[in-house]
């Protein structure tokens, strides 16, 4: 089937509109993105907002305080050994007087009195005693083991981060280089197109060239779809609306 010199104008005419729309799309942060990209003010923005919105990072420092909390209890629980008592009693007080009555009997008096009798007791396995020094250092260590955790997590947030952004520097990068290439060979074919209307070029020319403007097509599309990618990546990852975030970088 031959294409004709007129499809392929309406052809052009089509993907000239479509060029337009993605460029309208993207120019507006053009200026402020290549701001923030080239002094690389964004990436701490993105890695502070990352930590805090990890769910590992989350999980990890509460179980650390899960764990600070646990050696509150080791420390405590001596006390638990502990008991107090206390009661009151009422009644009569029988009390000897040492005079003598007649006949050589002794004399009692009675008294209706009450006291209160308060004790305290301790009551825990020598097991647990010597074994406390031993619990608090193991709660310790499960800290300390908990805050290395997270530290490790933080780590690894920076680190997929960091390959984000770095990603994203270069899809912004090509995705420029190939805009340009489009543009060039969008411009090389409509020239050659206007020549082959006119009977100045060939059908092999022609053909020649629709093949390096349909690449640049291809090219500038798979760009437009992997920035679109990873931006929209940063923002899932970072939990942030990255160009609010583009805005405030000075």
């Amino acid at each position: 089937m031959t294409t004709t010199p007129k499809v392929i104008l309406c052809t052009i005419v089509l993907l000239l509109f479509l060029q337009k729309n993605v460029q309208a799309q993207i120019a507006p942060l053009d200026s402020l993105l290549n701001k923030a990209l080239a002094t690389d003010e964004l990436l701490p923005l993105l890695i502070d907002s990352a930590i805090k919105y990890s769910p590992e990072v989350r999980r990890l420092s509460n179980n650390t305080v899960a764990m600070k909390e646990n050696l509150s209890v080791s420390k405590n629980f001596i006390f638990s050994a502990l008991s107090v008592s206390s009661s009151y009693n009422y009644g009569t007080n029988f009390a000897n007087v040492n005079n003598q009555t007649v006949g050589g009997t002794n004399n009692f008096t009675t008294a209706q009195t009450g006291f209160y009798n308060v004790g305290v007791g301790f009551q825990l396995p020598l097991t647990h005693i010597l074994n406390r020094k031993h619990l608090i250092k193991n709660g310790k260590a499960q800290i300390d083991m908990a805050a290395s955790q997270v530290d490790v997590a933080i780590f690894n947030v920076k680190q997929d981060v960091l390959r984000l952004y770095q990603d994203f520097k270069l899809a912004v990068k090509l995705l420029a280089i190939s805009a340009k290439n489009k543009q060039s060979a969008n411009i090389n074919y409509t020239m050659l197109e206007k020549d082959f209307i006119q009977g100045q070029s060939t059908v092999v020319q022609l053909s020649s060239v629709t093949e390096i403007n349909n690449k640049a097509i291809i090219e500038f599309e798979t760009n437009v779809i992997r920035f679109q990618t990873l931006y929209m990546q940063i923002e899932m990852y970072t939990n942030t609306n990255l160009s609010n975030l583009i805005k405030q970088v000075k």
